[in-house]
């Protein structure tokens, strides 16, 4: 539990990034041009319905390769009920700022439904999100190298590049450390130290079930094959909103440059990334020749298209506490209260 202080010096920061970042795209920026853009736009829907549909299809692809997961734990729940969760996952990390986050949404809904085990129910989550970046990761790397050219000849470009390039490496380190071998097991002391305390017996049993995915390799791959198929069709939804745009660039450089994108912003260093996202997309879209205007345009385009189903995933979220005869505050208040549970599952609805 972070201390007040710290939660504040965090506060701080992020908005002194914000701000910061605000004002460099304001520089860059002529409004009018802008205005004229977003004009563009508007006249070639065609290309904004393509994505806003594409982006459907991103969400229904990583449900799928959660329920996978899920299934693998012996989890099993019909495949609506589980993209129900994920929709309203979705729509807790874009709407609700604060404890309540979508992964602790997803956790929460997910064991009311189940008497499976708690930890290893909640630890698919997580594997879920992280199978999902490291793919991101591991893809871009690849790409990145592909097309070392073009990240050779322009330095901020080549900065994100090396950026990947450094988060591949650790991924890779990260990922061979799960997998490998039990570091419990091979370090009778950590498992002394964790068996201490009911939440160092938690997180053994957390990675232990990670550790455990190297015998479920049909899993494992087709969570990867969903990863990979979600990256593909979210570079598709953003080349399409693109063509809206009337940008000529063409589909490799979307694939190349996305997942740089979307790992970068992963970070949470701004509320809902923004100006982290818009500075990336100019920064990388303006070595192929993107006017910045309209990279900011396709930037905002990309969230806004993201946005209209993750507010779906707030309609369905009230279904799920009023099908429980609750209210919107009684149904918070259960979810930030999930993370404190010590073991039971929450009641059933």
């Amino acid at each position: 539990m972070k201390s007040p202080a710290a939660r504040w010096t965090g506060r701080i920061v992020r908005v002194a990034i914000f701000t910061a970042l605000v004002i460099w795209l304001a520089r860059q920026l002529d409004w009018p041009a802008l205005r004229e853009v977003c004009y563009t736009a508007i006249a070639h829907p065609l290309g904004i319905i393509a994505g806003v549909v594409l982006m459907l299809l991103t969400s229904l692809t990583a449900a799928l390769r959660w329920r996978g997961l899920l299934l693998a734990q012996n989890v099993a729940l019909p495949a609506g009920r589980v993209m129900s969760i994920f929709f309203i996952g979705q729509f807790f990390n874009s709407f609700m700022l604060g404890a309540c986050g979508g992964d602790m949404a997803r956790i929460y809904y997910i064991l009311r439904d189940t008497t499976a085990r708690r930890t290893e129910t909640a630890t698919s989550v997580l594997i879920d999100r992280g199978i999902g970046v490291f793919v991101q990761i591991l893809v871009g790397c690849l790409l990145i190298v592909l097309e070392w050219p073009l990240f050779r000849a322009h330095g901020a470009v080549r900065t994100a590049g090396l950026l990947m390039l450094g988060a591949g490496v650790v991924a890779l380190l990260a990922g061979a450390a799960l997998l490998w071998k039990n570091i419990f097991e091979r370090f009778p002391l950590l498992h002394r130290l964790t068996a201490a305390t009911p939440l160092g017996t938690r997180v053994r049993r957390a990675y232990e079930e990670v550790f455990l995915y190297r015998r479920r390799p049909r899993a494992l791959a087709a969570a990867f094959a969903y990863s990979v198929l979600n990256l593909l069709i979210q570079a598709a939804a953003t080349a399409c909103l693109g063509h809206s745009l009337g940008l000529t660039a063409d589909f490799s450089i979307y694939l190349v440059f996305f997942p740089i994108i979307s790992v970068l912003t992963a970070i949470p260093l701004t509320p809902g990334s923004f100006g982290v996202r818009e500075s990336l997309f100019v920064l990388l879209f303006q070595s192929v020749g993107v006017d910045a205007h309209q990279a900011v345009m396709l930037s905002l385009l990309y969230y806004a298209t993201a946005l209209v189903w993750n507010l779906a995933g707030g309609i369905v979220f009230l279904g799920f506490s009023a099908g429980a005869g609750l209210n919107l505050r009684e149904e918070l208040a259960r979810i930030r209260h999930s993370r404190d549970d010590n073991g039971a599952a929450p009641p059933a609805a």
